[in-house]
């Protein structure tokens, strides 16, 4: 699969082309045999021409320049960027025609700015021109996303790990994006989207028409011929490009450049630039800032940059764009993050496009990633890995139930025994009030908590396996997706929750019944248990069979006994002691039928409870890839 990054800016354009698994950097698609091409498109011989062959000089009809800067404002402009992506299609498909039959993803670039609904419109319009499965990317995403895997820039990847600020100067925007440990902030990608170089280039041009003593007819021309005002800017533009190449060279001499406007008729307009010139530029108020100068805007725009990152200062700022190239930028940069390490990009008209290349592969990626962590998390396979293994928790459990249902009983009898309950039936529903609240609590999760963990360690071993595979086929850390390294600790809550939802009504009734059983046979003497002896107590022995049996749920007359006060002194033989030893001589019983009624097909415990295990680590492994997908992102 071939992944195209267009950077269709509004200056300049650049293509580069990068295979999916090639570890080579995105390879930049000449257009018209320059790495970059003016961004002018117009028609000759009714055809559509770009580049160079966009002037009227060159017998180009209709042929205008800026016209991403007027997208969001002009409607008209929608068809000048479209007929521009038309005809590098066109370039593309002549020169390359091998290599754009493989294409299946083009990423293109937009200002910060854009909302999400124009980004879906710019993608529907570059689809329209004939480019295949087309996303729009933030510029200073992709920005990063070069500076962070270029070899030419040699960045220190500590420093792009702690903190970076990507500030990428176009010609219609200047956009930032800064990042904390490889993540974008939430505040990440802002900027202003009227201020890029091409202001500049209407500023030369301005300052120009305005010495010339033709001002008069050059303003006339400029209004009415608009092919004739893009010929001036590029021509302003190619002044300004040489200009910043090498300044030194004209700190004292002035570049100058002669332009013949043949209109009504021929017009000589001198374009001219020094030091002090682009001084005076810099500060001239523009129509298009809304009477601010460039510098006053870009001062601004740098301090609310500064502001935002103020929490964890950029070590590394990053300087992307071709208008990057100008030293008073460049300077403003340094100013406004004086402690940080200004880093320029070697080819800045081309970084962007190649991050759009990269972006495009890490949103594949990313894709591929959510797909996956989805069908382990929400398909058959995590409840199958589940299923397999829960009945490994049925002693466990059992074990946890049993103990939290006897210290219930025993607290309940000490109750009825000082006389807070009067009869056997009072204990009972006192004993039952006690053992929900306590199986609804912590105290049967913390006993069995030892054991729960290490099921699921176990469980996510067995898992483990298919995530690192999957990280590795993705480019995220394994670590990221770790989850014994994780050792499920957020999840715990939910397994205990899981647990309580999986018994179910059903299997707590059951549970209480056989508890309550024991409980009033060792207080009454049953089950063979004799607490009593003769004489006035041999009464309450031979009542308590009946008790017991009324427990059991046998007869009118049992239950009537259920009733019966007992008087406080006789209530003192029942010992805790001897509350204990008749449960504990039936724990084997009991926790067997605890476990008997865990396992049973028909209680649905086991359905549930691989049901709510499931989800609960679904959650915590999606959580863990949310987090693992800014490893991918940024």
């Amino acid at each position: 699969m071939k992944i195209l990054g267009f950077d269709l800016g509004d200056g300049e354009s650049a293509v580069t082309l990068l295979d999916e698994d090639s570890t080579v950097e995105p390879r930049v698609l000449p257009l018209l045999g320059r790495s970059s091409m003016l961004s002018a498109v117009g028609r000759k011989d009714g055809r559509i021409v770009v580049g160079e062959e966009a002037s009227v000089l060159a017998g180009a009809e209709n042929a205008v320049v800026r016209f991403k800067s007027r997208y969001l404002t002009d409607p008209a402009a929608a068809g000048d960027v479209r007929m521009f992506a038309q005809g590098v299609m066109q370039e593309l498909i002549k020169t390359e025609p091998a290599l754009m039959a493989q294409v299946s993803r083009t990423v293109v670039g937009c200002p910060a700015g854009w909302g999400e609904g124009r980004r879906e419109q710019y993608a529907a319009l570059m689809e329209s021109a004939g480019f295949p499965n087309v996303s729009v990317v933030p510029e200073p995403r992709a920005a990063f996303l070069y500076a962070r895997h270029a070899r030419g820039l040699r960045v220190d990847p500590a420093l792009m790990r702690r903190s970076a600020m990507v500030i990428d100067i176009g010609s219609s925007t200047t956009d930032f994006a800064y990042i904390v440990d490889g993540h974008q902030q939430d505040l990440s990608v802002f900027g202003d989207t009227n201020l890029g170089g091409g202001i500049l280039d209407e500023m030369i041009l301005r300052r120009a028409v305005i010495a010339s003593p033709d001002r008069e007819a050059l303003e006339r021309v400029m209004q009415e011929s608009p092919a004739w005002r893009s010929y001036c800017e590029l021509e302003a533009r190619r002044l300004k490009e040489r200009y910043f190449l090498d300044e030194e060279k004209w700190t004292n001499t002035p570049l100058t450049r002669q332009v013949v406007v043949c209109y009504d008729q021929t017009l000589m307009l001198d374009l001219s630039l020094d030091r002090q010139a682009i001084g005076e530029i810099i500060r001239m108020p523009s129509d298009t800032l809304g009477g601010r100068s460039f510098m006053g805007c870009l001062e601004d725009a740098l301090l609310a940059a500064a502001k935002v990152s103020s929490a964890c200062v950029p070590q590394v700022v990053i300087l992307t764009g071709g208008a990057s190239r100008m030293a008073f930028f460049q300077e403003a940069c340094r100013d406004a993050f004086s402690g940080s390490l200004l880093v320029l990009c070697p080819e800045p008209e081309c970084s962007i496009a190649r991050g759009l290349a990269y972006a495009g592969r890490v949103d594949e990626r990313l894709k591929v990633f959510r797909q996956e962590v989805a069908s382990i998390a929400r398909g058959e396979r995590l409840s199958r890995v589940v299923a397999a293994s829960v009945h490994e928790l049925y002693e466990p459990v059992a074990h946890a139930l049993f103990e939290t249902a006897k210290d219930c009983a025993v607290k309940s009898v000490k109750v009825w025994r000082r006389g807070g309950v009067n009869t056997i039936e009072q204990l009972d529903a006192l004993m039952e009030h006690n053992i929900a609240k306590a199986f609804s609590g912590e105290d049967a999760v913390k006993r069995v908590e030892g054991e729960l963990r290490a099921w699921t360690d176990e469980l996510m071993r067995t898992l483990e396996g298919e995530l690192t595979s999957l990280c590795m086929r993705c480019g995220v850390p394994p670590e990221k997706m770790s989850l014994t390294g994780a050792r499920m600790d957020a999840s715990l809550g939910g397994v205990k929750i899981s647990l309580l939802d999986a018994m179910g009504m059903d299997i707590v009734s059951g549970l209480m019944g056989v508890v309550l059983a024991v409980v009033g046979a060792s207080i009454c003497g049953g089950g063979g248990i004799a607490l009593v002896g003769t004489g006035p107590i041999g009464l309450i022995a031979g009542a308590s069979a009946g008790v017991l049996l009324a427990i059991m749920g046998k007869g009118s007359m049992e239950k009537m006994l259920r009733g019966v006060q007992l008087p406080v002194l006789l209530r003192q033989l029942v010992t805790d002691g001897a509350v204990l030893s008749g449960i504990d001589r039936q724990r084997e019983e009991i926790e067997k039928a605890i476990i008997t009624a865990l396992a049973d097909p028909r209680s649905g415990f086991a359905a549930r409870l691989v049901a709510s295990l499931s989800e609960t680590l679904g959650n915590q492994m999606e959580k863990m890839a949310q987090n693992a997908e800014m490893s991918i992102c940024a």
